[in-house]
């Protein structure tokens, strides 16, 4: 059985370089809050910036504190500051749009730090 979608309170917040495609954000809108990037004043609590073809700096990054994972949802990650992202510790990778949103699935439901522990302590975490 899934889960209920959290009360608009909880909905994590994915910052966004641009704006979405309408049908890709009604989609999520349930499971997601979204913001750009540019506009948002509540850029300190986005944990996964989506960007297309703009480019990524480190002062763009610098404006994020709590991000973990940077998704271009374009080809290549040429536009993205590779050095600072190493630096402050993130993620980046670049996917098509749906396996952009099992990434940020992932990142919110912490599906690769569960998978982890499960693995490292066999028999003590049921993940069924």
């Amino acid at each position: 059985m899934r889960p209920p979608p959290p009360s608009s309170d909880e909905r994590p917040l994915v910052l966004l370089a641009q704006p979405l495609f309408p049908e890709f954000a009604a989609a999520l809108a349930g499971r997601f809050r979204f913001a750009l990037a540019a506009d948002a004043a509540d850029t300190a609590e986005g944990r996964v910036l989506l960007v297309g073809l703009k480019p990524v700096t480190d002062e763009h990054l610098a404006g994020f504190p709590a991000l973990e994972l940077v998704v271009g949802i374009s080809v290549g990650v040429d536009h993205v500051d590779l050095a600072a992202c190493r630096r402050r510790g993130l993620s980046v990778t670049n996917a098509g749009a749906a396996f952009a949103v099992g990434l940020v699935v992932t990142v919110f439901r912490r599906v690769a730090a569960a998978w982890d522990q499960a693995t490292r302590r066999p028999g003590k975490i049921n993940i069924h």
